[in-house]
């Protein structure tokens, strides 16, 4: 609320209807009155004291003149005792002095009825947000024959201000009736506790405590206003033999592509009872390999995978995309061609990458000036393109979030367009079969065959000589498992992932490091531009061309501190933290105090200079690990 937070309100905000709507709901005369003494002053501060005063004169005076309405017809009703009798109505409702027909709502005063509502409208029922606690009402009403209903926030149809907006959903009121109107349905929820029932919703699909939206009964969907599309296409269609009799064939050709797709939109709701974070699967490849029909797959697990429903845009705004995040929760969040977002993001998409995996939102102030609340989800992206989401100036924590799993140069369907149409008539089943099934099985149990997936996979690397990044074998783990379920208790067809290929998939410890991958990058950079570097120091590069540096001798090249930091800079990369790294692992010569640039004089004038070792890391290692630690000469 606005007043809540006066000493941070602006001049703009001084000023807000919004503000003197509030004020004026407050029904105590002391406390509206020692609220207004601090606006005053915060007016006068802000320098819109008068105009601030203004305004509050003129509300106030129409409120006076509200008040005195509604005394008159208060003392005016003439009392009765009647029910709700709206035709098509589940039962009748007590409504106290309220005369409820197919005609609308009224009350009877000396001087005639007033119209509260030209049409049947009443509350059905309260919901309780389970994560928020916040309380919103089922509305029903009857406009042009059809009856309709909304589901409102409380304070929207306790505020004959707010309540207006009812106006956009075909309800009939205006700032004539807006207060009757409110009144009404404050009189008919509070005759009628024992009819219009309390129960439990969320704004969020997946799992909810061991339940899960929206295959639940005694949870309601709140949120459905805000994200109607997504919500609606989450619901069984079509002909459940028709979609696994064709992912039944479609498993047989045993492409790996497809079956890690079509398992990690199923391991998407094992992320929260395993309790690992998010993660992404990105499947990329040449043109027309067939991989929206593979996100049409993954998608028709839940819902409809058809264009504008499920599956979304990745151009949407951080904001949008949180949102959306938010209220899919467990469930996968789709994403389709990546490549027309590419340039928005230089082609590095390690800020997005972070940003999904988080697994919750940014803090955002509303205005009020209060905060909104923290947005948090618990799931997998599935998303594709033409070229990896994983590009070489890529963060390493990025890196290791993403499962990269690229197409074989041969199409993913037989028939893309048939897969397709079997798609968009048949799905929602597999989803929902899968989540009964986990269940069944029990989260203790889950957890116990995901540490054995781990396992697996790390003596499988072991095997290979190999060690992996866990932040990589975790959602691999869960890969596995999903698939292990589907294929016992769903597909029953014995076609399991194989667990050797999927091991490869993963990043070895090192491979990802982002300083590693820092090193290369120089050293291709070195090799590509060396028309900038002079073979000696006594030499200079051609005069028409920047001079960055000279070689040492044949393993190392000196690079003149600046042209060092601009090079690391466009790859992505830090050059003081890969200073630091380079310096512990001997890849740059010291000075005599330590520090991993050099004093040299180049051409006359002194410059902080890199010495760089152009080395093999790998060939390195096995020296170091038979010899030792190799020095600089």
């Amino acid at each position: 609320m606005y007043i809540e937070y006066v000493e941070k309100l602006d001049a703009k905000s001084l000023l807000e209807p919004d503000l003197f709507d509030e004020l004026f709901e407050i029904e105590s005369e002391f406390e509206r009155e020692s609220i207004v003494l601090q606006l005053e002053d915060r007016a006068k501060i802000l320098g819109v004291k008068t105009r601030f005063m203004e305004i509050y004169k003129l509300r106030k005076r129409d409120y006076k003149n509200l008040l005195k309405a509604e005394k008159q017809v208060l003392t005016e009703v003439k009392t009765g005792s009647y029910v709700t009798e709206f035709t098509g109505q589940e039962h009748s409702l007590d409504c106290g002095s309220w005369q409820c027909t197919d005609s609308g709502v009224s009350i009877i005063t000396e001087k005639g009825p007033l119209v509260a509502c030209s049409h049947p409208i009443y509350p059905i029922g309260v919901l309780v947000n389970a994560e928020t606690n916040e309380y919103k009402v089922i509305i029903r009403f009857k406009v042009r024959g059809k009856w309709r209903e909304t589901i409102e926030d409380r304070d929207t149809i306790a505020s004959s201000n707010k309540i207006i907006a009812l106006a956009s959903k075909g309800v009939r009121v205006t700032s004539e009736n807006a207060k009757l109107l409110v009144r009404y349905l404050s009189d008919i929820e509070s005759l009628n506790e024992d009819l219009i029932l309390e129960m439990m919703s969320t704004s969020r699909l997946g799992w909810i405590g061991s339940t899960f939206m929206p295959y639940e009964d005694e949870i309601v969907f709140d949120n459905e206003q805000n994200l109607r599309t997504l919500f609606k296409s989450i619901h069984l269609n079509g002909f459940r033999d028709s979609w696994y009799e064709h992912m039944k064939e479609i498993r047989k050709n045993r492409r790996l592509e497809l079956q890690i797709y079509l398992a990690s939109a199923l391991a998407s709701v094992l992320v929260e009872p395993c309790g690992t974070l998010p993660f992404i699967v990105s499947l990329w490849g040449g043109t027309g390999r067939g991989k929206t029909v593979a996100l049409m797959m993954a998608t028709s697990v839940w819902a409809d995978p058809s264009e504008g429903q499920y599956m979304t845009d990745a151009k949407a705004t951080t904001t949008a995309m949180e949102i959306r995040l938010d209220c899919l929760n467990s469930l996968p969040m789709t994403l389709d061609d990546m490549a027309q977002i590419k340039n928005q993001y230089d082609g590095d998409f390690s800020e997005l990458v972070y940003r999904w995996c988080a697994g919750k939102g940014r803090d955002r102030s509303n205005q009020k000036l209060g905060l909104n609340k923290l947005t948090s989800w618990r799931n997998c992206t599935l998303t594709n393109g033409e070229r990896s989401l994983i590009s070489e100036s890529m963060q390493g924590g990025a890196v290791n979030r993403i499962i990269d799993v690229e197409i074989e140069d041969r199409d993913l369907f037989e028939d893309g367009n048939y897969s397709s149409k079997i798609f968009r008539q048949h799905f929602g089943f597999c989803g929902q079969e899968f989540v009964e099934t986990i269940k069944e099985i029990g989260f203790e149990e889950l957890n116990r065959m995901a540490e054995e997936k781990v396992k697996l996979l790390k003596d499988i690397a072991k095997e290979q000589n190999q060690e992996k990044e866990d932040k990589q074998i975790l959602p691999m783990a869960l890969i596995l498992l999903a698939d292990q379920i589907a294929t016992d208790y769903l597909f029953k067809d014995d076609i399991y992932l194989d667990s050797n290929k999927c091991c490869d998939l993963l990043k070895n410890k090192g491979e990802v490091s982002e300083h590693k991958r820092a090193y290369e990058y120089l050293k291709d950079m070195v090799t590509i531009q060396s028309f900038h570097y002079a073979d000696s120091i006594d030499e200079a590069v051609n005069g028409n061309t920047e001079f960055w540096g000279y070689w040492k001798d044949a393993d190392t090249v000196v690079i003149i501190r600046s042209a060092f930091s601009r090079i690391l800079d466009q790859g992505g990369f830090q050059s003081k933290a890969f200073l630091s790294w380079a310096k512990k692992n001997n890849l740059v010569e010291c000075d005599k105090e330590g520090s991993p640039t050099r004093n040299v004089k180049i051409k006359g004038s002194s410059n902080r200079c890199v010495f760089l070792r152009m080395v093999d890391l790998d060939e390195k290692k096995e020296q170091e690990d038979e010899f030792g630690e190799i020095p600089f000469d």
